[in-house]
């Protein structure tokens, strides 16, 4: 359970989509806690243990101790535990996934012509709406993603629960591109749930109305208010795959921090804590 104090402590420091209490609980239904530094979900014997202190130096060590206190107190029979580093046999993870987030440091934030160009192209074709009411076109956009893709279960759960997010958290926005005639071509979902972040959640494209530089023109439109509400940085999320880290990397995200992500069974506890003692 998290206090009215915590939960602002958690908005003033949060740095990771991971830290934002509103989107984990409403997509997983898990309930938060923060211990000393980091934050736990929990639910049904599932924990998962965000490894990226809200402020000060990451310490694995320190971490490994809250770590295994967090499993003495819930007793879960899983741990997903994510990490900028985890020290533990790739070997015992059932599930396991390295990547990094990407920031945009609007300080330093200067596109160039070419992005300027394609913004303003796509102006012409496209109206940006924000608000905050899913509306069944965007649900449609959301179902033609998954079924144009193959993706794996945990990001099918997490796209079926968006019409959840989105009401339960009142710093969540939808920004749509539409075209003309009012077309969805495209559409972002934003959180600016903490102090100095705002979130770029997730972008989905029609597959029936296809306008170059839609996708670019929602970024702008989001770095627009990201400055008005005197954000320094946007957090782009993860790589993902080539074509995504590209997109980000055009507009000046750099990658800032490591993800390593592994789900083990706690039973092997025991086993673990010989890799964590040789820290």
């Amino acid at each position: 359970m998290i206090t009215p104090d915590e939960e602002d402590y958690i908005k003033s420091y949060a740095y990771l989509p991971e830290h934002l209490t509103g989107y984990v609980t409403a997509i997983s239904g898990v309930e938060p806690f923060l211990i000393k530094d980091y934050l736990i979900y929990f639910r049904e014997g599932y924990l998962t243990f965000v490894g990226y202190p809200l402020s000060g130096p990451f310490e694995e060590k320190r971490m490994k101790e809250i770590l295994d206190s967090s499993i003495e107190k819930f007793k879960p029979a899983y741990v997903a535990l994510i990490a900028s580093s985890i020290s533990i046999s790739r070997n015992l993870c059932l599930k396991k996934d390295s990547d990094q987030y990407y920031r945009l440091d609007l300080s330093s934030f200067h596109p160039d012509q070419k992005l300027r160009n394609m913004v303003t192209r796509s102006s012409r074709e496209l109206v940006i709406e924000k608000n905050q009411e899913l509306q069944e076109e965007h649900i449609r956009l959301i179902s033609e993603f998954l079924n144009s893709r193959k993706v794996d279960e945990d990001t099918q759960y997490i796209f079926e629960k968006i019409p959840e997010y989105i009401p339960s958290v009142p710093t969540a926005w939808i920004f749509s591109a539409r075209s003309k005639d009012r077309k969805l071509v495209a559409f972002d979902i934003v959180d600016f749930g903490s102090r100095d972040y705002v979130f770029y959640m997730f972008n989905f494209m029609s597959l029936k109305y296809r306008i170059p530089g839609a996708s670019d023109l929602l970024l702008n439109e989001m770095i627009k208010a990201a400055k008005d509400e005197g954000k320094p940085f946007i957090n782009l999320g993860l790589g993902i795959n080539e074509g995504i880290r590209f997109f980000k990397e055009k507009w000046g995200g750099k990658p800032f921090i490591k993800y390593e992500y592994c789900l083990y069974q706690s039973r092997h506890t025991d086993k673990l804590r010989s890799f964590f003692e040789r820290l």
